[in-house]
């Protein structure tokens, strides 16, 4: 399987957690929030197409494989995602207008390098572990 295109998009998706994250360091919120809200539906937007793709052409090549170990990454990789996924639209629908990030600057920004931790170690793993196997 083909993962160039799976990995554009994760540079895609990693370009703009890294705005968001260095807005946050910079504690520049509150002065370029709807740059942020921009970035955070962008994401949601660039992720939704990402896990079409995977649920489309990569799982199923995975799961139900001969090889069992791609069988086995697959469905774990698979279910791992299921929670990375509900986490990330829990924090998109709490925070995906400036009014809502406004109500809670520090939550947001607590909030958001937690998920976008938990984002960028799940697109690690993709690339150092799941994609090698495919080639």
């Amino acid at each position: 399987m083909n993962v160039i295109n799976l990995k554009r998009q994760h540079n895609d998706i990693i370009g703009l957690v890294n705005y968001v994250l260095k807005e946050i360091e910079n504690n520049m919120v509150e002065q370029n929030i709807q740059e942020i809200v921009l970035n955070i539906n962008t994401i949601t937007g660039k992720l939704k197409i990402h896990l079409l793709n995977e649920d489309k052409y990569l799982y199923p090549n995975l799961i139900n494989n001969t090889d069992i170990t791609l069988d086995a990454f697959g469905k774990r990789f698979f279910e791992e995602m299921k929670e990375v996924t509900m986490a990330y639209e829990n924090y998109k629908s709490k925070y995906n207008t400036a009014n809502k990030i406004k109500q809670n600057i520090e939550a947001f920004n607590k909030d958001t390098k937690q998920v976008f931790k938990t984002l960028m170690d799940r697109i690690q793993r993709e690339e150092n572990e799941l994609y090698p196997l495919l080639r």
